[in-house]
């Protein structure tokens, strides 16, 4: 009997989601109250760093609960009417202890969210580049640790010898030269060729303006100024911009004074800035508040740039004065509207005003057919036109809410960083490519968020003219499909290839890879309430990464074999080295559903022939 009413009572709890979202709530601001009122350190430590975001998020829940209750109060003449607002707190309550709503997963999106499946190898609009459509995919584990020591971006978790050498090899593919010299060479001459200024390289006195990626570095809810405040969130890297200065400043010759390193819209830490500028001291640092040392705040320029929807904004004086731009966007999604960060949407960051005014342009441009911003910006003479290299930095990748770094399961990350870098002059292809993979590894990024690839390749006539000068956009900026995911992932044909006017993708790094049996569910620092195919009570993937992976309840574990040719008979689930159950088909799943009270291994195994070919593990801290 006493077995029969424990399991009914799990059973029962297993229903009530959103009772666990109160109880997590409570515990977690006790926690954080009693342990880091008395000593504030203690807010580092890893405990209060899984603690402080549920806690803070609980209080935000109650805060804007209570404040329209007042608000509603206020508004409200009749004594039998005022008693609304109290039923409604109550049903509300009521209603997230039973798992009907408020304590469900978050959702930024205004559009509602389906699943597709693009079209593989049906290309559109015309390849750019000197070798047209070109888009090079460099891939090498080895250039970050797998488990970090600390921070993402500190020295010990990158290998910079790796990543330079990354670069050298993206470069020459780029543009197929034999060198790195030759490679900047075929850079800079064939861009001023096809601006009309001539066949010359690259001139002393000529700027070059790199646009990097600080989105997340500004901070307003931090006590610390926003120049000494760090975080785990994903922004530039900058090891990548490291191995590009290398680059210009002694294989391009060109002096450190004539290059900028900007984002005009955002603060640039001093994680950020300081092995820069230890390294580069002469280059020149441009941000949108010029509140620390050594960083110039974006002066304005006596250019304005039109967006298609009317918005009009101010370019800093460190774009317009450029002759050359090189673009660094991250390999990154996007919550609103379930959509993406890329080439397009990093140059956000290339005017004075505030961006919030271009949000509604933006989520416009996510539906199928409508206008884009990031073709504004594509088609600018000073901004997209102006830029000679596009590289994809795409060593943590983000997947839906564009600050937290995840592991990719899909092959050949199987479980690790992305460690990746591209590089291409074609704006579309790129992103098309870099988009791909987003995809592929999920979740799924709606359809509308790939439109202004649309938008690039094939150009709507006179609708673009980002210099209000009446000369519209009339010809395409590039070529967009999307790869075929049944060919192998290192291999050409990927896509269609130059003979069908398609992306010329290259890939390098298959010598790196591995096949793996990979974990892909829980996932690495995630958290599970009663999430056996179900919504969990707090989204992961949305507001915060865990110091640990940590399960309340039964979990549909998932595992997958990654690879080409991989072969497996077999896989074996095992708990503290206990084979609990054996899959022989995939998708490979096990129900791990009895209590548990604690931390615990789980292993995953792949058998073939009778022999184990592949194994990995995860930390797992499981109640219930």
């Amino acid at each position: 009997m006493k077995k029969f009413c424990t399991y009914h009572f799990f059973h029962k709890m297993k229903q009530a989601k959103g009772l666990w979202f109160h109880l997590a709530g409570m515990i977690c601001l006790f926690w954080f109250l009693f342990r880091v009122l008395p000593a504030p350190h203690r807010s580092q430590y890893p405990c209060q760093q899984l603690a402080i975001p549920i806690a803070f998020g609980y209080i935000a829940f109650w805060s804007i609960l209570l404040h329209g209750a007042i608000v509603t109060i206020k508004h409200m003449q009749r004594k039998t009417t005022a008693l609304a607002p109290a039923l409604l707190i109550g049903f509300i309550l009521i209603a997230s202890i039973t798992g009907f709503g408020f304590a469900g997963s978050f959702n930024q999106s205004s559009i509602p969210y389906a699943e597709w499946t693009p079209v593989p190898k049906d290309p559109m609009g015309i390849p750019q580049g000197v070798v047209p459509g070109r888009v090079v995919w460099v891939w090498n584990p080895d250039a970050t640790e797998q488990t970090l020591d600390g921070y993402w971006w500190e020295t010990q978790n990158n290998n910079q010898s790796v990543i330079n050498e990354m670069f050298s090899d993206g470069l020459q593919a780029v543009t197929h030269a034999a060198s790195d010299a030759d490679a900047w060479d075929v850079l800079f001459t064939s861009f001023n060729e096809n601006r009309g200024l001539g066949n010359k390289g690259y001139e002393l006195g000529e700027k070059i303006a790199i646009k990097v990626n600080l989105n997340n570095c500004y901070n307003a809810y931090s006590f610390i100024d926003s120049y000494t405040y760090v975080d785990n969130e994903r922004d530039a890297h900058p090891a990548v911009i490291k191995a590009l200065l290398k680059q210009l400043t002694t294989v391009a010759g060109v002096p450190e004074e004539d290059i900028v390193v900007y984002d005009s819209s955002r603060p640039m830490p001093n994680w950020f800035y300081d092995p820069l500028v230890e390294a580069y001291p002469d280059v020149t640092y441009v941000d949108g508040f010029g509140g620390a040392s050594g960083r110039n705040k974006a002066q304005p320029s006596d250019v304005s740039f039109y967006f298609s929807d009317g918005v009009v904004r101010t370019l800093p004086e460190c774009v317009v004065d450029a002759t050359y731009l090189i673009n660094v966007p991250l390999l990154k999604q996007h919550p609103i509207n379930h959509g993406v960060t890329l080439s397009g949407k990093n140059m956000f960051g290339t005017f004075i005003e505030d961006v919030r005014d271009l949000h509604p342009y933006h989520e416009s441009g996510q539906i199928m057919g409508n206008a884009a911003p990031q073709v504004d910006l594509f088609a600018s003479e000073d901004i997209g036109k102006k830029t000679m290299l596009f590289l994809g930095d795409g060593l943590y990748a983000t997947l839906n809410d564009h600050r937290t770094i995840f592991h990719f399961n899909m092959y050949p990350f199987n479980d690790d960083w992305t460690n990746s870098l591209f590089f291409s002059q074609d704006p579309v292809a790129i992103d098309s490519v870099m988009y791909d993979f987003l995809h592929t590894e999920g979740p799924n990024p709606i359809e509308g968020s790939q439109n202004y690839l649309h938008e690039a390749a094939v150009i709507k006539q006179n609708l673009y003219d980002p210099e209000n000068d009446g000369v519209f956009l009339s010809e395409s900026l590039g070529v967009h499909e999307h790869w075929d995911p049944t060919v192998s992932i290192f291999s050409k044909d990927r896509y269609s290839g130059p003979e069908e006017q398609g992306i010329d993708f290259l890939a390098l790094g298959q010598n790196h890879a591995n096949n793996d049996i990979v974990i892909t569910q829980p996932v690495e620092d995630g958290l599970y309430v009663f999430g056996s195919e179900q919504s969990i009570a707090i989204s992961w993937k949305m507001f915060y990464r865990f110091p640990t992976t940590l399960v309340f309840g039964p979990i549909l574990v998932k595992a997958s074999a990654q690879g080409d040719d991989f072969s497996v008979e077999e896989v074996q689930f095992l708990v503290d080295d206990i084979v609990m159950a054996v899959d022989t088909t995939a998708p490979y799943e096990w129900e791990w559903s009895m209590n548990s009270f604690g931390e615990h291994i789980l292993s995953v195994s792949a058998w073939n022939n009778g022999e184990e070919v592949s194994n990995t593990q995860r930390s797992v801290l499981k109640f219930f």
